[in-house]
């Protein structure tokens, strides 16, 4: 880095620690004055969070009446207590006893409870994509920030792979869909996750659970509540869970765990201090670990031709040469194998994560405002290893030793100043971010990366050049070993730095102004400014034989090879073997520097029509900051980054950054309550329009991101909830329409366009976007019952059915997954008082097999293009199957 750049960062390190400060001396002036103020403070209100109570979808205590029919359900997400069916905002609000009794433990779970919310993962157990009405930010790219965004207990989170189970005891949780801004610290475009944890308690209390079931689960749970005084109370908790894996790995390595395999732990405390009857500070830390072997990507389509070659050199990439590579062992499977669960690899796929931080809240009632001040850090760091030729073959991997790891340093602060007067309901609020990523990726050549392109190049040559058909069979028995000077080598391959620090600040305000007793106009308004400053380092080692054709052709080398050789220069220097990138980064790293500055909102209007019917219509821009790619990428707006003759040519570094993302969404929602409460039935009608959507795509080698000029995302959403006049039953009822597809996006042949700086994603024009349904339906029940005269029984029953969606960023059709449902069941018996209690439970009960994610399986044959056919093998991250155990409980 040069002189003035040092000097930048420089700067923004000051200004940083500046800001930081500041912000923790204010805190601290605060903490500081709540005491002094705390021996006169009047005898007022605290304020409190708002307990979100029960939701649409919850149920009712098993040893234990009915609740209220009257009974109100209040929300958070405003920043206000609401009641949920007068609140003009398009909310999904779950209780802690719905929560327990689905046995919700992740965000994955969470979707039996939630149509609008959709949630894969990818090949990192890390990866998980959440989307909302159709629309999320998919893929491995750590550059790339959630369109749904996770705030826990106020405090943003950068990775969705959040585990309800570690987090201890919920109080609730609630998914709002559309753009966010004006109420939460952090702007996301298309919903947040908002989940709320049980405070510390001015009581002492206790809990532990133990839980067993299939491929050898064993897990414990243990916690308590401890209150030394009426001012000050402590909350510990903690959780440790082993299970194996539900993928076969053929032929694996002795040493390893089965695909999927899991083994975690976390604990958490807090502490309660209630300074005054006006002031509180809350402080949580936790620390979290997991261990995982993922991600094995199962064969649902092979390529190439499917079989074992007749000769030694095939004219495919499929599955035909790795299982010449491996014979007599089959290295890749010829046929589906999704009901089987079995994948092929060689390699280590561990991954081990590390989540842990410290926060603080504080919350002062001023008697005509209420201040709360939420001040966290936390770190999250994982590595991980990967087979990333999905094969029995050694060609190429992620050695997991430690060099392939992505670290997050967060530090944010929000604070928020809310009061009311008879004509408004007002909140003023700033928000401070900053944060750093590192990652380090090696992707390594295997010891038979010589082997296989020996013979993908002869195989091809024979294509290429009539003469050496006439070789095949002289040749066969020679091909494969490698020459004295390897074309790659073994051990060696990328090696690749990336840093980029992210520093934002936004000013938000959301107002609830009050027309008439029933007529309210609600404004939102948010300013966000973010910089953004992007270094890199390439570093590609042991390949010669690319070495030696970029003497020859440059360091583009199929671009100016010629015709009947460009598919063997391609082959020999696929974009891990290049050096282009090692040229640029030579003596200084890469380095991109991008800054915004972005108005957002929500203007809502919202009648409350009769006491048990509320209306509003919502217009919101919503905006989601751009970034950089942090991964190899050769090319920027005027193509390749090489230029020149041969001997003489330059190269420019690559223009890694992705465009912001925007949203103006629009909605017209309906609340109602009938019979005193009892039947809840909302409506919603929707359509949001994207602009630079960001779509991350996988080249085969690297997750680029790309940004789609438009998307739109448009439907409908029903939610009903009846509590029957059955004691102790109450049912549940969602149903959602999304035609969420890719709008204007060019074509091929408009130069600029698009699609025509994109061919390899021509199937998405006027397309349904990636993981989105069309159709999705849940449903359920919970009752419970007596049982003798100390017992009560329970059972619920929760259903996910969903239509056909296609699964790749691509939109292949061969990776559609099919319409398919999932069933959850949950039955026990508890003592009345709910001290003890044992549960069966099972998830996916009908064990049906579906895909997360389908993928084309790296260096086994072409994806589809505009001008032929797909020859490659898919793989795709499956869904769990069936899932039972057994759990018992203890509450004192």
């Amino acid at each position: 880095m040069g002189a003035c750049d040092t000097k930048k960062g420089e700067a923004r390190t000051m200004r940083y620690s500046a800001i930081k400060s500041a912000l923790l001396s204010a805190t601290m002036l605060m903490s500081a004055g709540a005491l002094a103020a705390a021996e006169t403070q009047d005898d007022e209100a605290k304020v409190q969070l708002a307990q979100a109570g029960v939701a649409a979808q919850t149920a009712p205590a098993a040893a234990k009446p009915d609740p209220k029919a009257d009974e109100k359900v209040t929300v958070t997400a405003t920043r206000r207590k609401t009641v949920l069916q007068k609140t003009p905002v398009a909310v999904t609000a779950i209780s802690a006893r719905a929560l327990e009794s689905a046995k919700i433990e992740n965000i994955e779970d969470l979707t039996a409870l939630v149509p609008a919310l959709q949630v894969t993962n990818g090949g990192n157990p890390t990866a998980f994509t959440a989307r909302i009405r159709g629309v999320g930010t998919q893929g491995n790219n750590a550059g790339l920030e959630a369109a749904v965004g996770t705030f826990i207990d106020g405090v943003y989170r950068s990775r969705a792979s959040v585990a309800f189970g570690d987090l201890g005891e919920i109080q609730a949780i609630e998914v709002l869909r559309g753009p966010q801004g004006t109420l939460f610290g952090r702007n996301t475009s298309a919903g947040i996750l908002n989940i709320v944890t049980k405070s510390p308690e001015f009581t002492n209390s206790a809990m532990g659970e133990i839980t067993v079931g299939s491929y050898d689960l064993f897990g414990v749970k243990g916690g308590f509540n401890f209150a030394p005084s009426d001012q000050v109370a402590f909350r510990l908790f903690g959780v440790r869970q082993e299970q194996e894996g539900f993928i076969e790995v053929s032929p694996g390595r002795p040493d390893a765990d089965d695909g999927h395999a899991k083994s975690y732990w976390a604990v958490r405390g807090q502490m309660l201090w209630q300074i005054s009857d006006a002031i509180d500070l809350r402080v949580i830390a936790d620390s979290a670990n997991r261990d995982d072997e993922c991600c094995n990507g199962v064969t649902v389509f092979p390529g190439g031709n499917g079989r074992a070659p007749t000769v030694p050199f095939p004219n495919t990439s499929g599955p035909a040469i790795i299982n010449y590579l491996e014979a007599p062992l089959i290295g890749k499977a010829t046929t589906d194998q999704r009901d089987n669960l079995i994948a092929y690899s060689n390699s280590s796929t561990g991954s081990s994560t590390r989540d842990g931080g410290v926060s603080a809240e504080l919350n002062w009632d001023f008697g005509g405002a209420q201040l709360t001040s939420i001040t966290a850090s936390r770190h999250w760091e994982n590595d991980y290893g990967q087979d990333s030729d999905f094969s029995g073959a050694d060609i190429i991997y992620f050695p997991d030793d430690g060099s392939n790891v992505t670290r997050f340093e967060t530090f944010t602060h929000e604070m928020r100043l809310t009061g009311e007067l008879p004509w408004v309901n007002w909140l003023v609020g700033v928000f401070y971010s900053n944060e750093d990523i590192f990652r380090h990726s090696n992707l390594t050549n295997g010891t038979e990366a010589e082997r296989y392109l020996s013979l993908h190049r002869i195989g091809d040559t024979d294509l290429a050049v009539a003469p050496f058909t006439s070789l095949r069979a002289s040749l066969n028995g020679t091909v494969g070993h490698p020459l004295a000077t390897p074309v790659v080598t073994a051990g060696q391959g990328q090696d690749d730095t990336y840093e980029q620090n992210s520093e934002s600040i936004a000013l938000f305000t959301h107002n609830v102004f009050h027309l008439t007793e029933d007529l309210d106009f609600i404004a939102g308004l948010r300013y966000t400014s973010e910089e953004k400053v992007f270094d890199a380092t390439y570093r590609t080692n042991g390949t010669n034989g690319c070495a030696s054709v970029e003497a020859v052709f440059g360091l583009n080398p199929s671009s100016l090879a010629p015709g009947p050789l460009q598919g063997l220069v391609g082959l020999t220097c696929l974009p891990g073997s290049r050096h282009a990138l090692d040229v640029l980064t030579a003596v200084n790293p890469h380095h991109q520097e991008r800054s915004e500055h972005e108005f957002s909102g929500v203007a809502t209007l919202a009648w409350e029509v009769q006491e048990n019917l509320n209306t509003y219509a919502t217009y919101s821009r919503g905006h989601k900051a751009g970034g950089f790619n942090l991964d190899r990428s050769y090319a920027d707006a005027g193509g390749s980054i090489v230029s020149g003759p041969v001997g003489a040519q330059t190269v420019r570094g690559p223009d890694t950054s992705f465009a912001a993302e925007f949203v103006d969404a629009f909605e017209l929602g309906l609340k109602t309550n009938f019979d005193s409460g009892r039947l809840l039935v909302n409506l919603a009608v929707f359509y949001q329009d994207f602009e630079n959507f960001q779509l991350n795509t996988f080249t085969g080698v690297s997750f680029i991101v790309t940004s789609v000029p438009e998307v739109i995302s448009q439907g409908v959403e029903l939610e009903a909830f009846w509590r029957t006049p059955v004691p102790g039953l109450t049912t549940n009822l969602a149903v959602q329409y999304t035609d969420a597809h890719y709008g204007e996006i060019g074509s091929l042949t408009q130069p600029g366009s698009f699609l025509a700086l994109n061919p390899g994603l021509f199937l998405l024009k006027d397309a349904q976007i990636t993981h989105s349904p069309d159709w999705t339906v849940t449903g359920g029940f919970d009752y419970g019952f007596p049982l003798f005269s100390s017992l009560a029984g329970f059972i619920h029953m929760d259903a996910r059915w969903q239509s056909s969606m296609n699964t790749g960023s691509n939109l292949d059709p061969r990776k559609l997954q099919d319409a398919f449902a999932v069933v959850g069941l949950k039955l026990g018996v508890t003592t009345q008082d709910e001290r003890f209690g044992l549960e069966f439970f099972a998830r996916n009960l009908f064990d049906e097999r579906y895909i997360n994610t389908a993928f084309d399986a790296p260096l086994q044959g072409s994806s589809i293009t505009p001008t032929a056919a797909a020859t490659s093998t898919i793989d795709a991250f499956m869904g769990e199957p069936r899932m039972i155990g057994v759990t018992f409980k203890v509450r004192d």
